[in-house]
């Protein structure tokens, strides 16, 4: 059965089961992933459905980024990673926040939800090599998100997301 945790926050890293190929199952193997952006939607039947953008983390080859990857080292105490880990922005998929996409933390800093920990946003250099890879993949003309998403019907966004509704039976574009 699969459990629903939470929603997390732009920022977190979060355990991920990153698909693999574009395809439409969770991947082999658990990593860490970069909350882009959070969803939340309401269903008919008054319950809550949560989806979120996340950003690949690799620790391969970390000490040479390319347009839009950004390295966060492990010895970053809010990070919550063993290794030293780059995100790439410019891949990222939108996925349904619960336990088929996601994995408890391996340190469970926070208890059996996936979250392991936070970008720094006090730090004012990470701040700043953040910027740099976001602006270097708007130069570079990135694709959006690939949507993972299942569309059921009736779906829509949650007013406390501060998001336009989305008419019931009616599918996103463009996300």
């Amino acid at each position: 059965m699969t459990k629903y945790y939470p929603p997390p926050k732009a920022g977190d890293i979060v355990q991920c089961r990153f698909p693999q190929d574009r395809i439409r199952q969770p991947g082999p193997k658990e990593r860490p992933a970069l909350v882009i952006d959070v969803e939340e939607y309401e269903l008919p039947d008054g319950s809550s459905e949560v989806f979120v953008s996340v950003a690949y983390g690799t620790s391969v080859d970390v000490n040479n980024c390319h347009p839009g990857e950004i390295k966060i080292e492990s010895s970053d105490p809010h990070a919550g990673l063993s290794l030293d880990t780059k995100f790439d922005i410019g891949n990222r998929v939108k996925l349904p926040f619960d336990s088929e996409w996601f994995a408890p933390s391996p340190n469970r800093r926070f208890g059996d939800h996936p979250k392991r920990g936070k970008l720094n946003v006090d730090d004012n250099n990470l701040k700043r090599r953040l910027s740099s890879a976001i602006s270097e993949l708007k130069k570079a003309a990135a694709p959006k998100a690939v949507d993972m998403t299942p569309r059921p019907a009736g779906r829509k966004k949650s007013p406390n997301r501060k998001a336009r509704p989305v008419p019931a039976g009616s599918r996103r574009r463009g996300s």
